[in-house]
């Protein structure tokens, strides 16, 4: 017998959304994670305007205000010294960067009032079969009791080390090995913009980013070039803090600041698409679909997914078949996914401009006139500058922008 209609491995964001999705739908709903909650996991933190839509649309974004996590208004890049910079969206709009300790429990409360039951310190130990099909899992507490449990599905939210995927031998598909090792910190004191404002500095071939969390605390990371690794391996505190203070105005704006806990990162983030699906399975979040962190999209995405996979399973479980059902799942995810995808290699891959290009970027800048020049001639040569899905967001952005000032005519 099936003691649940859908047991998921995994409460962080993938899991924990898709649990509070399916709870409102009426379901049986178990997860399982083993990290202890509340807890903090690795991640880029940012989400987007339309990320933040999806967290009103899940009813928790007033949650995340309340916790003092700022709106972001403003977007700013750096190339070398010279600065670009606009709103972080249409008016009304903003950006997040919640911390994760926050995040994935707010998510987690909400699904377990939905009606969803949770074990954190829980691993799974492996999976049930009946033949080809999965039908539960083997649970284990941290204090060792296990136990069988049955499930009509049993989702994979467990990230990109997924236990789940291996198991059920999830086939991986257009995969690129990792790109770039990635650092990030935790600081207080940092001198503040006057707004809000998510920070992107590209110089000397890293990227380096600054999150604006709650007031007085922000998070920095930095990609660099994988020859970069071994300056950070040996000491990457020092390594992290020396090339942090040459960064952009960071000199100055470091003065008062200190580190919480430590610096953590990684060797660098594969990148792949998942089969995501299979008999009695299916896959969500980091588990069926990761790409570098540089465009800080990861979040939104599982976010995204996890309205598709909600959708897919309660016409599932309503009675519609499972495999034109999944089928066409897994099509609107790729077919969602894959552009940003593919733009994320491609920001990812690229290098930056050398010593000349540089100096005529700031010869450029200098002058007030040549700038709106250039910005005005930019528009003409849209099309030929962007991709296909790049030109299509930015038109559908532009008119989120225009909106406000057509009411205001009318």
């Amino acid at each position: 017998m099936n003691q649940y209609d859908a047991l998921i491995v995994g409460g962080r964001a993938a899991g924990g959304s898709l649990a509070l999705l399916l709870a409102r739908q009426g379901r049986n709903v178990l997860v399982a994670d083993r990290d202890e909650f509340p807890s903090d996991t690795m991640s880029t933190h940012f989400m987007n305007l339309a990320a933040v839509g999806s967290l009103k649309r899940l009813g928790v974004l007033e949650d995340i205000l309340a916790a003092g996590f700022r709106r972001v208004t403003r977007h700013r890049s750096w190339v070398g010294d010279c600065c670009f910079e606009g709103p972080a969206g249409p008016p009304g709009t903003f950006s997040l960067c919640p911390r994760r300790v926050v995040l994935d429990s707010v998510l987690m409360d909400h699904a377990v009032r939905a009606g969803a039951q949770f074990e954190h310190r829980t691993r799974v130990e492996g999976l049930i079969k009946d033949g080809e099909r999965i039908e539960g899992a083997v649970l284990q507490t941290a204090g060792g009791e296990r136990r069988e449990v049955r499930a009509r599905i049993v989702i994979g939210a467990d990230g990109r080390s997924s236990k789940v995927a291996e198991w059920v031998g999830a086939e991986e598909y257009d995969a690129v090995p990792a790109l770039r090792p990635a650092y990030y910190g935790y600081f207080h004191g940092i001198e503040p913009r006057p707004e809000a404002t998510l920070e992107l500095m590209f110089g000397g071939d890293q990227i380096a980013f600054l999150f604006p969390m709650r007031e007085g605390e922000d998070c920095i990371a930095i990609e660099m070039q994988p020859e970069d690794f071994e300056e950070f391996r040996s000491d990457h505190a020092a390594a992290f803090d020396s090339r942090l203070r040459r960064l952009p105005e960071m000199g100055r704006r470091m003065k008062n600041a200190h580190l919480e806990g430590k610096i953590m990162g990684v060797k660098g983030i594969d990148n792949y698409f998942r089969r995501p699906y299979g008999p009695g399975w299916a896959l969500t979040g980091d588990a069926g679909y990761l790409k570098d962190p540089s465009t800080g999209s990861g979040i939104g995405d599982a976010v995204d997914v996890s309205f598709m996979l909600a959708k897919a399973l309660g016409e599932w479980f309503d009675g519609a078949d499972w495999e034109p059902t999944m089928s066409a799942f897994h099509q609107k995810r790729d077919e969602v996914m894959k552009p940003m995808y593919a733009g994320t290699l491609a920001f990812t891959r690229m290098r930056d401009v050398g010593p000349a290009e540089e100096a005529l970027l700031k010869a450029i800048f200098m002058s007030p006139g040549t700038i709106r020049g250039l910005a005005y001639s930019m528009l003409a040569s849209l099309p030929t500058l962007l991709s296909p899905a790049e030109a299509g967001r930015t038109q559908f952005i532009s008119k989120m922008f225009a909106a406000p000032a057509e009411a205001t005519k009318s």
